[in-house]
């Protein structure tokens, strides 16, 4: 995107709204997996729950691939019914028959991946070594298969009377999720703080170098004097140096790091989760400094995030003129509002759930403007969500009554 000004602008825009409010010591944060597993022979485990050795928390995301899309059947019909209209803009028919083309030559334009936050999922069951079915709190069921190492993984839980098992994939039959009843043993607290980027400040919970999430998880690194893990509830701050990064401890001793991934350019991102935004990825590149707060008291609110989920529902307008309201699928595949906008701002990933979205605008043909719904703006780029690379947009007026639309007849899409 050639927007730089206008990403910067942005970007501080979130760091002003975000920053600024009190931190005091918050009791237990409440928002961690929690369910109970039943095994195919029947045996039941009950208590906090991780997903291997990575996920613990409802805000972190779940990441497969949906086993058929739906919503092609739609895309066919709308194709033949093209074909037959002569008057139809060329820029349409010949949009369409070049999507069906790449899906013929077995390039899988329409195979999307699905990613939602564990908060936003009531059930797994599973199907096969590769395969579930995912229920989500609605009670709709959605068919995955692979497409992360999320599918086919143990999944850990800290049993109220055994302690600790790892359960191996093909041993479940259904984990159903609940929320955390209040002092019960689990994984551990989340890292909490303020991140200092070349794109602004930012406040929310971290997970270090796409991997430590728990103040007990461990920052590895060669000090001058030998290999060092440092637990994160000993860290007060992190900065960037010219070779690593240097450490200060909450006793304010600080010395450097480097030589592993966790403090230095090998590092594959800090992910911060921002309540009622999203998750945004900051590579190495943008990173300044962390300093670590303790979890604020308002945490205890997270739950709220985390409804029943809803179809998209929305308005269209295009270029045209026109606008049509009803039920809406983005991108030919996400039907949800648990489901997740996906974009880049100047190498930033964001993964923004739809039910935070208020509008998506297309600017150009390689990126838009979203509006959230707490009146943050941001332009997202380069992803198939926010750009020409999107599939089409179906929107269902009535029953009987279809409108499939590409990218570039957008004007406006307004989510109700």
């Amino acid at each position: 995107m050639n927007s730089s000004s206008k990403t910067y602008l942005f970007i501080l825009l979130i760091a002003q709204l975000l920053l600024g409010s009190g931190f005091s010591r918050a009791q237990t944060y409440p928002c961690y997996l929690y369910g109970n597993i039943i095994t195919v022979d029947g045996d039941v485990y009950k208590g906090a729950i991780r997903w291997g050795n990575e996920e613990v928390f409802l805000t972190d995301l779940f990441n497969a691939e949906k086993e058929e899309n739906p919503y092609l059947k739609y895309l066919t019909d709308a194709k033949e019914k093209v074909e037959k209209r002569k008057t139809t803009k060329t820029k349409i028919r010949s949009q369409l028959q070049f999507s069906y083309n790449q899906k013929e030559n077995g390039q899988g334009m329409y195979d999307r991946k699905f990613q939602c936050r564990f908060g936003d999922i009531k059930s797994i069951s599973v199907t096969g070594d590769e395969s579930l079915s995912l229920e989500l709190k609605n009670g709709k069921y959605i068919n995955l298969v692979g497409g992360s190492n999320d599918v086919g993984t143990q999944v850990w839980v800290i049993d109220q009377e055994l302690g600790l098992l790892k359960i191996d994939w093909e041993r479940i039959d259904v984990l159903h999720f609940e929320n955390a009843p209040e002092k019960t043993e689990n994984f551990g607290e989340p890292i909490y703080g303020k991140l200092t980027t070349t794109k602004g400040e930012f406040t929310g919970f971290i997970q270090w170098d796409h991997d430590e999430r728990l103040l007990g998880d461990k920052l590895d690194g060669r000090g001058r004097d030998g290999e060092l893990s440092v637990p994160f509830t000993k860290i007060k701050s992190i900065e960037k140096t010219e070779n690593g990064s240097r450490v200060t401890l909450l006793s304010d001793r600080n010395f450097e790091l480097t030589g592993e991934n966790d403090v230095n350019q090998y590092n594959r991102g800090i992910v911060v989760s921002i309540p009622n935004v999203g998750r945004i990825d900051f590579p190495w590149s943008h990173f300044l400094s962390l300093e670590i707060d303790p979890c604020p008291a308002n945490s205890i609110d997270c739950l709220s995030e985390f409804g029943e989920s809803s179809r998209l529902k929305g308005i269209v307008h295009t270029k045209e003129g026109a606008s049509f309201q009803g039920i809406i699928v983005y991108d030919l595949d996400q039907a949800m509002d648990s489901e997740l906008l996906n974009g880049l701002n100047d190498e930033l990933e964001f993964f923004l759930p739809f039910r935070n979205v208020r509008s998506i605008k297309p600017i150009a043909h390689n990126y838009c403007l979203v509006e959230l719904r707490n009146e943050l703006n941001l332009y997202l780029g380069d992803k198939s969500d926010v750009s020409n690379k999107n599939a089409g947009i179906i929107v269902f007026v009535k029953e009987g009554e279809y409108h499939v639309f590409n990218w570039s007849d957008i004007d406006r899409i307004e989510f109700l």
